[in-house]
């Protein structure tokens, strides 16, 4: 039914692309990616959810299959996380992801709503409607690649990984976000937010 919907509005379900993005905890998008381990021979599963302006990774899951489990851990840690760090779910924040099954199930757009989200989906073949998903893929598997292909169990890909986002977080610098780590960042935009309210 979900589906249906969707097809039916074409790309008016695509708000993202609709919305001027100028803070963090502003819009949030999730996708899914794959990756290869163990010299090529066995693949995992990545989920992430990831502020769009800011850049910060608020929750991800790393799993052997790509079941709705996967999407569901990333999404709720990324819930806990925007909690901490915001206090609560901003009215209307945007959710945006592709239409995988993962993200068009019952289960998912119900828990989105239910935790105060506004949903947003891609046309159907447009990775480029997610280009800040894309990007952190793509540089986190180019240069990880030869690392990956190193470990050859999930306990310590999954280790691996956590230590990747960790440092992307907490530690790499984004041009554009004025050469700040994206944690930093968000904070930051806040702290100057708070100082201009109270002057």
């Amino acid at each position: 039914m979900i589906r249906k919907i969707l097809i039916s509005l074409a790309d008016k379900s695509n708000l993202l692309i609709r919305t001027i993005i100028t803070t963090p905890f502003q819009a949030i998008t999730g996708d899914i990616t794959e990756i290869w381990y163990d010299n090529g021979k066995k693949k995992a599963y990545l989920s992430v959810h990831k502020d769009v302006f800011g850049q910060a990774v608020y929750g991800w899951s790393l799993m052997k299959t790509m079941e709705f489990k996967l999407v569901k851990e990333s999404f709720e840690i990324m819930v806990k996380t925007v909690k901490r760090l915001n206090g609560k779910i901003p009215n209307n924040m945007l959710l945006h992801q592709d239409r995988g099954s993962q993200y068009t199930s019952y289960e998912y757009v119900d828990m989105a709503l239910k935790s105060n989200f506004k949903l947003s989906y891609s046309a159907p073949g447009t990775p480029t409607d997610n280009p800040g998903q894309e990007s952190f893929f793509g540089r986190l598997k180019d240069e990880n690649r030869d690392d990956f292909l190193e470990i050859d169990n999930f306990e310590d890909l999954k280790k691996f990984v956590k230590k990747r986002i960790n440092y992307y977080n907490n530690r790499r610098l984004h041009t554009s976000i004025n050469c700040q780590s994206p944690l930093k960042f968000t904070i930051n935009f806040f702290k100057k937010l708070s100082l201009s309210a109270s002057k």
